[in-house]
């Protein structure tokens, strides 16, 4: 298993991967850039756009994956996921399928507010984050524990109805995919922020004997065609 590629000679590797025959993959993908991302706002399940290097990025990403054999594209519901999936499943000649539990942990009462003033607006909520990621609830949201959960129930239930030596894209949101990425490499929520996916990045999980394998983590190297132009600057680790 490859925890992280940044270099282009991944391409092969990728490919390799999907082919095997016996296997089914899940190439678990995160949309592109809104902004609110550019922004460092929470957004959770508040159905913000891709801008305008959002939408570049799918585009990208939707070519790195024109070459795979890819039989189904599944997607969060929100916007800014299904136009990135349907990006991804133009090459192929594929419908989008929406599935309600790839949606964003649910972030209550942050969703909107600026990751900046959290310390200031919601310091109880942020030890509690600080101090356990997992089981900390968001005031009006849900906790990364139940969104692991549910993710991990529809990646589990999408890969049981896909075929050996092709793929599935699944199309999804930073929290949801950190969190069933900690499950996947036996790591605890604490690390969450140790497998964040960049905008548009991907992973490919293999599933066998009915349990999800990590193959290749967060694979970005189509990205580096479009620069830096757009991007937001650093910022804090809570986010979507």
């Amino acid at each position: 298993m490859q925890v992280e590629s940044n270099e282009g000679g991944a391409q092969g590797e990728v490919e390799r991967l999907v082919a095997r025959p016996g296997v089914v993959s899940v190439v678990l993908v995160r949309h592109g850039q809104t902004a609110w991302n550019r922004e460092r706002r929470f957004l959770g399940r508040t159905d913000v756009p891709l801008d305008e290097r959002g939408r570049r990025e799918a585009m990208v990403v939707g070519q790195r994956l024109a070459g795979l054999p890819v039989d189904r594209v599944v997607s969060s519901p929100l916007s800014r996921a299904a136009d990135t999936a349907r990006a991804i499943a133009a090459p192929h000649g594929l419908p989008v399928q929406a599935h309600p539990e790839l949606v964003e942990l649910a972030q209550g009462v942050l969703e909107g507010q600026l990751g900046a003033e959290l310390p200031l607006r919601h310091p109880a909520f942020l030890a509690a984050w600080l101090a356990d990621p997992g089981t900390a609830r968001i005031p009006g949201g849900e906790t990364l524990v139940e969104c692991q959960a549910r993710g991990l129930r529809a990646l589990q239930e999408i890969a049981a109805a896909g075929r050996p030596g092709r793929a599935v894209v699944v199309v999804s949101h930073q929290m949801l995919i950190s969190a069933v990425l900690c499950h996947v490499l036996d790591r605890s929520l604490h690390h969450f922020r140790e497998v964040g996916h960049k905008n548009a990045a991907f992973s490919v999980l293999a599933f066998e004997a009915g349990r999800l394998v990590a193959d290749h983590v967060h694979e970005h190297a189509h990205l580096a065609a479009l620069g830096t132009e757009g991007q937001p600057a650093p910022g804090p680790a809570l986010r979507a």
